[in-house]
């Protein structure tokens, strides 16, 4: 199993999600890399770990996926804003497709912190994932 499936099915999910619309736009903003002329805010992966899940789950897979929220000259009200929408997406979310059933989707972590710049504020949240193969 492919840690691109589970993935898929988690942007699939988000992409469906009203409140992640209204937070990151219709359709929502979310890139592999950051972009420059994208609209604020958006969302780009930064970090996606996959390893076995162990134990009675031998044919599952965890999976620990970064997304950051970028915001531009908003204010960190709209990063925390976009956070909380994205951990409460977590909560209620059931992503899966006919390829890959996702088991577990919790925030293991978030943050928002203002960049350099003083300007741009970060949003960070950490996503533990369980999936398996269907």
């Amino acid at each position: 199993m492919s840690a691109t499936l589970t993935r898929d099915a988690i942007e699939a999910s988000l992409k469906q999600n009203r409140l992640v619309q209204s937070a990151l736009g219709n359709p929502i903003r979310l890139y592999d890399a950051p972009v420059k002329t994208a609209l604020w805010p958006f969302a780009v992966w930064r970090r996606w770990e996959t390893k076995p899940a162990g134990g009675d789950y031998d044919k599952a897979q965890e999976h620990i996926a970064t997304l950051e929220i970028i915001c531009k000259n908003t204010g960190i009200r709209e990063a925390r804003c976009a956070i909380e929408t994205i951990q409460n997406w977590a909560i209620s979310a059931k992503p899966s497709n006919n390829k890959v059933h996702v088991a577990l989707l919790m925030t293991a972590y978030s943050d928002v912190f203002r960049a350099v710049d003083g300007r741009n504020f970060y949003g960070v949240v950490r996503l533990k994932i369980i999936s398996e193969a269907i």
